[in-house]
């Protein structure tokens, strides 16, 4: 995880997303958190979060996007890092990690989406983001464990592991 907010990519794959959805998709609470390495070779980056009636969504990219042949050489789900959430209501929330991201290969960052498992209740206002690196893989180098979401408008926490 950098604690240097200049070494974060601008939001390109984001924005590039969000303009082909056409304002179907948005971006409620707007923030660029670098996660750290939790996939082999790539960071990942928070960009904020969708907050829809449909369920919560996590928009992120992975910096660099996958390289050419990386999925055959290294597995088809290594890039597969997990989340879990809670509120400060208790709202339940389903663990499957769900999503998608921009699986074309050699661009600088490719845009993701993680399913927060549910809908956030407008009452909330604290939720925590739980961060794991994919299996198998251990970061060299610290990364975000928790971050924290102050509801409705921020600020955000990242709590970096160990």
């Amino acid at each position: 995880m950098t604690g240097d907010p200049a070494a974060i990519p601008p939001r390109t794959a984001t924005d590039a997303y969000l303009a082909r959805m056409g304002g179907s998709r948005r971006i409620d609470l707007a923030f660029d958190v670098d996660l750290g390495e939790l996939v082999e070779g790539h960071r990942v980056v928070a960009r904020g979060l969708e907050l829809s009636d449909g369920g919560g969504v996590l928009h992120y990219e992975l910096v660099p996007g996958l390289r050419p042949g990386e999925t055959a050489a290294k597995g088809s789900f290594f890039w597969y890092w997990m989340l879990s959430v809670e509120d400060d209501l208790g709202t339940p929330y389903l663990d499957d990690n769900t999503g998608a991201f921009d699986p074309e290969e050699g661009k600088a960052a490719a845009h993701g989406v993680r399913d927060l498992g549910g809908a956030v209740p407008g009452e909330a206002r604290l939720l925590r983001i739980g961060l794991r690196p994919a299996e198998g893989w251990t970061p060299p180098r610290p990364w975000c464990r928790l971050l924290e979401v102050a509801l409705p408008d921020g600020p955000v926490t990242p709590h970096p592991s160990g």
